[in-house]
């Protein structure tokens, strides 16, 4: 049966699963009758997960793309906020105001707790146990997988800077949620081509790394937001590649992509992701701390 929050789902043997929870472009129909949604509709939020879903692809990497618009469901942000107050999301997981301080909602018809609950139930459980899934089918196959998760933050949000100006903003739960190797064969990458980076700088505490991150138990999580001219390359990579982008989060597998895009920093990084995870000690046996944190959702 298919995932309903899920646009794009491929399993492969790879050791790293790529999660993009913010390339989905679709709307719920519940949100069109809001006119201040429609623009929204269709414009992509993370370009570079989208280079980085094909990347998977190329690579043989498991991949988990996200169906709806980031500020219609995040699925980068936990589902256990505090409570609605008027004119606030709940912590971003479903926002009220796009990237420009713009209301999404009419004030007499604003976002309800009830309507934040029934995308939780409807989208955002399918979509973590979509992913719960495949770290477990993983982790069977390897002793130690990775699970990368780019997003887009500063991005949605009128209320925080541009990503303290960095290209590269890396989260590890505060060094917990993966093996130091594993970050610094991105910051290397990120070096070697003349990007700016920062290790637990505003996404230090992101909600995937902190809730799937396990790495004694072979499980380790890296989130990363792309911004700044990093992010402007990748998206004239995709004006480029992808003038007719199809609905939704992703490429469909059939799609023929042009050459230039393997060219990309993305796919060696998935590359040198693999062989870091080979070399890495025997791990534990996947069944205690936060990965049985993560079979409750």
């Amino acid at each position: 049966m298919p995932n309903p929050a899920c646009e794009t789902l491929v399993r492969g043997d790879s050791p790293v699963l790529v999660v993009t929870p913010h390339t989905g472009t679709a709307l719920p129909d519940a949100l069109r009758q809001h006119a201040g949604w429609l623009p929204v509709e269709g414009r992509l939020s993370d370009p570079a997960g989208l280079l980085l879903m094909e990347a998977a692809r190329r690579c043989g990497a498991t991949l988990v793309g996200a169906r709806y618009h980031p500020c219609a469901i995040d699925f980068m942000v936990s589902a256990q906020g505090p409570a609605l107050s008027v004119g606030v999301d709940r912590g971003g997981l479903c926002r009220t105001h796009t990237s420009r301080g713009e209301s999404l909602y009419e004030s007499d018809r604003p976002l309800t707790a009830a309507e934040v609950d029934s995308r939780v139930e409807q989208l955002w459980r399918p979509f973590h146990r979509a992913v719960t899934g495949e770290i477990s089918r993983l982790r069977a196959q390897h002793d130690h997988i990775l699970m990368l998760v780019p997003h887009a933050s500063w991005w949605l949000s009128p209320f925080r800077a541009e990503s303290m100006g960095r290209d590269c903003s890396i989260g590890t739960d505060h060094g917990k949620s993966c093996d130091r190797a594993l970050v610094t064969v991105l910051t290397e990458l990120a070096t070697a081509t003349g990007r700016s980076w920062v290790v637990n700088g505003n996404i230090a505490d992101g909600f995937t790394a902190a809730h799937y991150g396990d790495p004694a138990a072979g499980v380790h999580v890296i989130d990363v937001e792309i911004s700044g001219q990093w992010r402007v390359d990748c998206a004239s990579l995709v004006d480029r590649d992808f003038a007719e982008p199809p609905e939704g989060s992703g490429l469909p597998a059939s799609r023929d992509v042009s050459a230039s895009l393997t060219d990309t920093t993305m796919v060696p990084l998935i590359e040198n992701f693999e062989r870091v995870l080979r070399k890495l000690p025997a791990a534990t046996a996947p069944d205690g701390g936060r990965t049985s944190r993560a079979q409750q959702i």
